[in-house]
């Protein structure tokens, strides 16, 4: 089981190049402790080139059903894809559905089969994966929670993290605004109902902060959360730094994933991370920086 501790992870490596540069940032100067790298994307080989073969950072696998183009073989996934190829759920499908009976075990045996060559295609690159996430947290949904703490072991993956958040009231201050904007209190509500119907068989993660904040964290917010972990818990914060990567460029199809990269909040979640107050607060609470396969930042 993974020792307690505060991992702090960078979800998203390989979604663009100034995003993964971002991210090496956070790592070398500031708190971050790993990241879980995207198998689907345009910049993946790019990725495995400049992170994975120098081992950069310690690195997981952010196993993707709704961004870039499915790793499985078109007839394998059909249900998956678009004519393109490129993965065409949305996070609110997969988490809301049920997937019961006749009628949904051929979309499990497909996400299993997605599953499969996206970690595939992790290992022949060289990637010995410290856990695994999903992007958007869709295996929040029992059903894929189920087939993906199957498949894991079978890829010497014994970790997977766990998004039951709890409900942080500092939400009510400034962040109130961007926070609704995103829709964060609906994702945040949806992902603890679905998280609370899973037992888990594979070791997680006691505590995830990430969802409320998802996209928009703020330094209050990032402080708060340092103050309050318990020292005898695995906690995980979930943050999506980066660089902006240029606008006015169609990266992906989907025009949320766009404004998402290119956001000036990807810089600000770089730069809380590398801040020396919150640098300060890790060390004045004696919190053990970690990633999930036990490596320690000091």
């Amino acid at each position: 089981m993974p020792r307690p501790g505060l991992i702090v992870n960078a979800d998203d490596l390989g979604i663009h190049p100034d995003i993964n540069a971002g991210i090496l940032s956070a790592h070398r100067n500031g708190i971050l402790t790993s990241c879980t790298m995207l198998m689907t994307t345009a910049y993946w080989q790019q990725t495995v080139r400049d992170f994975v073969r120098p081992a950069a950072l310690p690195i997981g696998i952010h196993l993707s059903l709704t961004l870039g183009q499915a790793v499985a073989k078109a007839g394998d996934v059909p249900d998956l894809i678009d004519e393109e190829g490129n993965l065409k759920l949305s996070a609110s499908q997969l988490l809301l559905a049920s997937y019961r009976g006749a009628a949904g075990e051929p979309m499990l045996r497909q996400f299993g089969r997605e599953f499969t060559a996206q970690l595939g295609r992790a290992l022949d690159c060289g990637l010995r994966p410290t856990h695994a996430d999903t992007h958007q947290h869709i295996h929040m949904n029992p059903a894929i929670f189920s087939v993906l703490q199957d498949i894991l072991p079978q890829f010497g993956v014994s970790r997977l993290r766990f998004c039951r958040e709890r409900f942080w009231p500092i939400i009510f201050g400034a962040d109130f605004l961007p926070i609704t904007k995103r829709f964060n209190l609906a994702k945040w509500a949806l992902i603890r109902w679905r998280s609370n119907q899973i037992i888990s068989r594979i070791a997680t993660n006691d505590e995830l902060f990430g969802i409320l904040y998802s996209g928009v964290v703020s330094k209050a917010a990032l402080l708060a959360v340092i103050g309050s972990i318990e020292p005898d818990r695995l906690v995980e914060i979930c943050i999506h730094p980066g660089f902006p990567a240029p606008t006015g460029t169609q990266y992906y199809k989907r025009p949320g994933y766009n404004q998402f990269i290119c956001s000036i909040a990807r810089k600000h979640e770089h730069d809380i991370l590398v801040d020396e107050e919150v640098r300060e607060a890790v060390r004045r609470r004696g919190l053990r920086l970690r990633a999930y396969d036990d490596t320690i930042k000091h």
